[in-house]
């Protein structure tokens, strides 16, 4: 991209090709490609890779993503959400609780969806 084009692959070029893995189910790739990233991944990377391994039901990736999640946005109710649905999907409903009750001791809140 760089020779070719000019560009300098940003922040954001890396979460898009960490998505691109997650969505083609290549978990372990993405992993290896955000250990070679030139730069420290931040939330944008941590959450595609939580997408993705959500997607695919890879219960471990989710857990090691919100782990990293969480230590750059420790109020990212989203994560805590991800993870107890990932649980629930799975019938680990005793996490469900956990998770869930971790959110409740750190005054998280569930950001309600709305549609349009």
């Amino acid at each position: 991209m760089t020779e070719r084009f000019g560009i300098t692959p940003s922040i954001q070029h890396y979460g898009c090709m960490v998505d691109l893995y997650g969505r083609a189910g290549l978990m372990e790739e993405a992993e290896s490609f955000i250990a070679s990233m030139p730069m420290e991944p931040d939330v944008l990377i941590w959450g595609s890779l939580l997408s993705g391994s959500r997607m695919l039901g890879d219960i471990k990736t989710c857990e090691a993503a919100l782990k990293r999640l969480i230590e750059l946005d420790p109020l990212n109710s989203g994560a805590y959400v991800l993870l107890s649905n990932v649980y629930a999907k799975t019938g680990r409903w005793i996490d469900v609780k956990r998770i869930r009750h971790e959110m409740e001791v750190k005054g998280i809140k569930k950001v309600p969806g709305c549609s349009s």
